[in-house]
């Protein structure tokens, strides 16, 4: 119930549970009686809700003229809900929120007075490091002096509930450190054994020790699917029988548990509904046998291998947080325990295992498909390194006018007329589009008259003589002529017309007539008919291999029975990041040319970089990537 500095605005949520709380029965206001009461309940508290019940009790009857008392504590995140209230738990607190969350938010005691004569003091919670909630009281306003008496007393009540709640998040904290630290112990106390029997001898005896358990036991699984499991260590004991009727029936608690493939426990958590406990079982079976109050069974399981499993022997039932803890301790000590295995094994051990398997494959007189295969596989590697082919660098390709022109929106507007699209053939001063010019008509009879208009100023002002009025009325006449040489200059351009001779690539307005465009938007793009070029992005692990004037050859998605020949004329310096990969703009220009390649065709180029031998077309993206991991590593 902690919430850290500065993690934002806090959320009071909820009203007061409809349900009666323990110490209910306590909660009346004004008496002796009463007030000895609440001192029972706070001394004899044994859950929260009768601890914070009895506090604020307290509280509100040593504060004159209480009405009403809230006490909310965090619930989740940055959200408050209550914790108790007085002197009536049913009652409906939300009209304290506002200030219990100003309180929160400012960090600080906050006293609001109401024009019925009562007042809402509230003062946060706050520990160190975190706001555990705020303590809201209604009161009947005494004057400033009371109000300051409620406000010290809040001060002091608070300061009282902090230092518990510090103390409290010091114990948990203390716990969790323990338990990181005995974690810690346990797995480099088994790397540092040298074999696997000392190290499940460690691990049982070390559990034994540290947690408040009986009994610690360790099977090793015979397979990896966890079959064949035999208890390898019992903490405690240095040689155990493992027939033994209370071992026999550990080892079929930790079967159990493996075949369940998570933590099994007895007698199961209250708020247990995972199904993964089934009672009577084995490890019920154990529990009664061997007479312990509870007892938890998990598997020791890493990359998808059992490793074993841990039995624990409790004298009291376990709680939550050592559940949590086996858990975790398992995930982290199955790891731990694989590499201690594989490490036992030696690295001449485990080359030697392998080298030797293979041998007997090959050297065995079973298998004849694999010896077959792998002189197959020989006598083709020999040969593709000697054998000389082309090496090719094939990338994807688009085709692209040599000369690309943009016809742009010249200003903001609407299409009257589109009589071209892409694909269409233009000429020169052929009209593409039109915008609507009606506005702009009216814009500059507007501004043809302000014209006319400051010009008349202008000659009054020259025959009154006013210096002033002569050089006000010269800048309105310049301003106006401005706007009226703007407007006509927007009327020349309503036409938009083909730049060159070429065909229209990119554009169709032809379904948006009357539709707005922007100033500037590209409206066509046109492209000379005979004058076109390849672009190819080559991959950056290629392009060292390009040179300019080298040949290639282009085939396109549209015409994949042609074969164009292509000559590399440039390769850009500069790398693109496209779809996840870097590639270099290379262009090349097509031998011949045809009247059948249109602009904006794609397909596939591959440009020819030399002459190697087979072995290293195929290989040498693998051989390269290798290199540079081995640099990367340091190797």
């Amino acid at each position: 119930m902690t919430s850290s500095l500065g993690s934002g605005p806090a959320a009071v949520v909820g009203a007061v549970a409809s349900e009666p709380r323990v110490g209910a029965a306590f909660a009346t206001s004004g008496g002796a009686a009463s007030q000895a009461d609440f001192w029972s309940l706070l001394v004899s508290a044994r859950t929260s809700d009768q601890l914070c019940e009895a506090w604020l009790g307290i509280l509100c009857q040593w504060t004159p003229g209480t009405q009403a008392g809230l006490l909310l504590l965090q619930d989740a995140g940055d959200r408050y809900a209550p914790a108790a209230v007085w002197p009536d738990p049913d009652r409906d607190m939300s009209f304290l929120a506002d200030i219990a969350q100003q309180a929160l938010v400012e960090r600080r005691g906050v006293v609001r007075e109401e024009s019925s004569g009562l007042a809402q003091c509230a003062y946060p919670l706050l520990g160190a490091d975190f706001a555990y909630g705020v303590v809201v009281m209604h009161l009947a306003a005494r004057g400033e002096n009371g109000l300051r008496d409620a406000l010290r007393l809040l001060h002091w009540g608070a300061g009282w509930l902090v230092g518990l709640f510090d103390k409290r998040e010091l114990q948990e904290s203390s716990l969790r450190l323990q338990r990181s630290a005995l974690l810690q112990e346990l797995l480099v106390g088994a790397l540092e054994t040298r074999a696997d029997d000392e190290t499940a001898r460690w691990i049982v005896n070390r559990l034994a020790e540290a947690l408040p358990c009986r009994l610690a036991m360790m099977g090793r699984a015979g397979t990896p699917d966890g079959r064949g499991l035999k208890i390898s260590s019992v903490s405690g004991s240095a040689g155990f029988e493992p027939r033994a009727n209370l071992l026999a029936v550990a080892r079929e608690a930790m079967i159990e548990a493996v075949a369940a493939g998570r933590l099994q426990a007895c007698p199961p958590l209250a708020d247990d509904d995972s199904g993964g406990v089934i009672e009577p079982g084995a490890l019920a079976d154990y529990a009664g046998e061997a007479g312990a109050g509870g007892a938890i069974a998990v598997p020791l399981v890493h990359d998808g291998r059992t490793l074993g499993a841990l039995l624990l022997d409790f004298e009291r039932p376990p709680d939550a947080e050592t559940h949590a803890f086996v858990e975790t301790l398992a995930l982290a000590l199955a790891p731990g325990v694989d590499l201690r295995r594989l490490a036992g094994r030696g690295l001449v051990e485990h080359a030697g295992t392998r080298a030797h398997a293979a041998m007997r494959l090959l050297a065995g007189p079973r298998h004849p498909g694999v010896k077959l295969a792998t002189v197959t596989a020989a006598v083709l590697l020999v040969i593709a390194a000697f054998v000389q082919v082309d090496f090719r660098v094939r990338s994807p390709a688009t085709i692209e006018g040599r000369i690309q022109r943009a016809a742009t929106a010249p200003f903001d507007g609407f299409v009257a007329q589109a009589s071209a699209r892409a694909g269409d053939v233009v000429h020169k001063g052929d009209v593409l589009a039109r915008l609507d010019d009606r506005d702009l008509d009216l814009q500059e009879a507007r501004s043809a008259a302000d014209a006319e208009l400051a010009d008349r100023k202008l000659r009054e002002a020259l025959a009154k003589g006013d210096a002033v009025q002569v050089r006000l009325a010269q800048a309105e006449a310049e301003q106006a002529r401005a706007e009226l040489a703007l407007v006509r200059g927007k009327l020349a351009r309503v036409t938009i017309t083909a730049p060159f001779d070429g065909r229209i690539v990119k554009g169709d307005l032809s379904q948006q007539l009357g539709a707005p465009v922007d100033e500037g938007r590209i409206l066509f793009e046109v492209a000379p008919l005979d004058a076109w070029r390849v672009v190819l992005k080559v991959d950056e692990r290629d392009i060292a291999h390009l040179r300019v004037g080298e040949p290639g050859e282009l085939v396109l998605a549209g015409l994949p029975g042609m074969r164009f020949d292509v000559l590399v004329s440039r390769i850009s310096p500069v790398a693109v990041a496209e779809d996840g990969r870097n590639a270099f703009r290379v262009e090349a220009k097509v031998i011949g040319g045809s009247d059948r390649i249109q602009p904006g065709m794609e397909g596939v180029g591959k440009i020819v970089a030399g002459e190697r031998s087979l072995l290293w077309v195929v290989f040498h993206r693998l051989v390269d990537w290798a290199r540079y991991g081995a640099w990367t590593l340091g190797l």
